[in-house]
């Protein structure tokens, strides 16, 4: 009985030095300590694997720089072709504008020497006047086309006329006035040119 209470006694004072449960707290803190170092260390990438990341990365790149090219080329091409299209659309109503403008011219010179008051005549020099400048903000100029050589990129030759005051290929008279659109020719001016000198005159000369 004395020997057994000894030995009871012995394994009682051994359980109380070694706590329940010590061993797997060191196992489990073990574990964690494995795990946080695992997860801390550098993943290292094959340099085939980065080669093939970087390309790819330049690819984007390039086509990036391609798109950006396409779009600011669509971008100026839709500016420039909206211009062109105001354009056209401004010069298109100056020209229908034109008949206007030559029915004021002769209604204006018909008038002059008539029975029409000075006031009336005025008033219509006026309006004319008005749209003239109106449609000169737009950039419709005059050509002129009263005197000087006949020039076929701006004249239209309704006909040649003998003259013994004007030189041969002269602009003798202008029927009709032409109009340009800034360096544009709206309408060529229609004009008589000089023949030259008759030729009763021409063979007295010689």
């Amino acid at each position: 009985m004395t020997e057994k209470s000894e030995n009871e006694e012995i394994l009682e004072s051994k359980v109380e030095e070694t706590p329940l449960g010590e061993e797997a707290v060191t196992e489990t803190q073990t574990e964690a300590a494995d795990t946080t170092e695992a997860a801390e260390e550098v993943v290292e990438v094959p340099p085939a694997a980065k080669e093939d990341v970087q390309t790819e990365q330049e690819d984007f790149k390039d086509l990036y720089l391609r798109l950006r090219a396409d779009f600011e080329n669509f971008r100026k091409r839709t500016r420039r072709e909206k211009e062109e299209w105001t354009q056209r659309c401004v010069e298109n109503l100056c020209t229908d504008l034109l008949t206007v403008m030559d029915h004021f011219d002769l209604g204006i010179d018909n008038s002059k020497g008539k029975e029409f008051t000075e006031e009336s005549l005025k008033g219509f020099e006026l309006v004319r006047g008005q749209l003239s400048n109106t449609l000169g903000k737009y950039g419709l100029s005059v050509v002129d086309a009263t005197e000087g050589n006949f020039d076929p990129n701006i004249h239209e030759a309704i006909t040649h006329m003998p003259s013994a005051d004007v030189e041969e290929g002269k602009i003798v008279a202008q029927t009709r006035k032409g109009y340009k659109m800034g360096d544009r020719l709206l309408r060529p001016a229609q004009v008589v040119v000089s023949a030259g000198a008759p030729a009763t005159e021409a063979e007295g000369e010689a």
